[in-house]
């Protein structure tokens, strides 16, 4: 049976994160009822949060799924800002970084049923270092899957460089999941280990274009309403133009728990924040529960995870 496992993808952002989160919670209900444990580990961390007496960032796996390993092997090798100058300098060899991976990976394997190790950007990050997801697979004899945006010849062509990559490292490549994948065009890709469905919905608050006041009185309206029903729509507002809200409307907002950011012209204008907004990506956070466990169920729902157990 396959104890440990390398979630990789084609990019940044392309859902290595959220296949993850499935993968931990399909094992956890899978070993429910027994002593096994299930272990994560980011051997290569990009973002940190400060947690304890280090910078570490398996903060969400381990406060969310109540995860029993140490900080220290989850996530045993940061590279902050300005640390590939450092190794270039000297300072920090591949010998040591690789070794301190090492390490983590023995605590984590040893102590658990089945170990859920994380990747870094693309295959190829890392390589300034000799320290990309190819590389320290290698190194620690473990199986890759990889995880692509949806489509064929885009999706195809990226994961061939990828692939690539793990073939000269000799890392078997366990299977494929496409992220995002219209919904009309899955039977036409099938099969792989798995195909996620876009969500345009479910996990991501509607925008529209309308009027200004109208849609201040909609969002305290629906907002009031929710509330004498128990509920929370979780409204939000981002103002801009070069007239702030009135004492009277900050009063409103605040009686209603509704938060609101006035943005005026002078910082930027309507277009440009539409143009942040519609770039940002949004990385799951600890304190999103409910959306840990959306993208969860929506990777054990929409893939196959028994060759695991080969």
């Amino acid at each position: 049976m396959t104890k440990h496992l390398l979630v990789l993808s084609t990019g940044q952002h392309v859902g290595k994160t959220t296949l993850s989160l499935g993968l931990v919670k399909s094992l956890q209900a899978k070993f429910q009822g027994t002593r096994k444990q299930v272990a994560y580990c980011k051997p290569v961390g990009q973002q940190h949060v400060a947690v304890g007496g280090g910078l570490r960032d398996a903060f969400l796996f381990k406060e969310h799924f109540g995860l029993v390993q140490d900080y220290k092997d989850m996530s045993p090798v940061i590279f902050p800002d300005g640390f590939t100058r450092d190794f270039i300098d000297g300072k920090v060899t591949p010998e040591q970084l690789m070794g301190s991976i090492r390490v983590a990976h023995k605590n984590l394997y040893q102590q658990s049923d089945f170990l859920i190790c994380e990747g870094t950007g693309h295959t190829g990050v890392g390589s300034i270092c000799e320290l990309n997801n190819a590389q320290v697979a290698a190194q620690l004899k473990i199986d890759a899957v990889c995880v692509a945006l949806g489509g064929l010849g885009s999706s195809f062509d990226q994961l061939a460089m990828n692939r690539e990559l793990l073939r000269q490292n000799n890392v078997r490549l366990r299977g494929v999941i496409l992220n995002k994948v219209n919904p009309k065009k899955m039977d036409m890709i099938q099969p792989l280990l798995g195909l996620l469905p876009f969500v345009t919905q479910a996990m991501l608050r509607s925008q529209q274009h309308s009027g200004r006041e109208d849609v201040i009185d909609a969002i305290i309206g629906n907002q009031e309403v929710s509330t004498s029903h128990g509920t929370n729509l979780m409204s939000g507002l981002i103002l801009t133009g070069w007239n702030p809200p009135s004492a009277e409307l900050a009063q409103r907002l605040d009686a209603d728990n509704i938060p609101c950011i006035y943005v005026s012209p002078d910082k930027a204008d309507s277009y440009t924040l539409t143009a942040r907004i519609s770039s940002f990506t949004a990385k799951i956070r600890r304190e999103d529960v409910a959306r840990i466990d959306m993208a969860a169920d929506h990777v054990s729902k929409h893939c196959d995870f028994s060759f695991l157990d080969g």
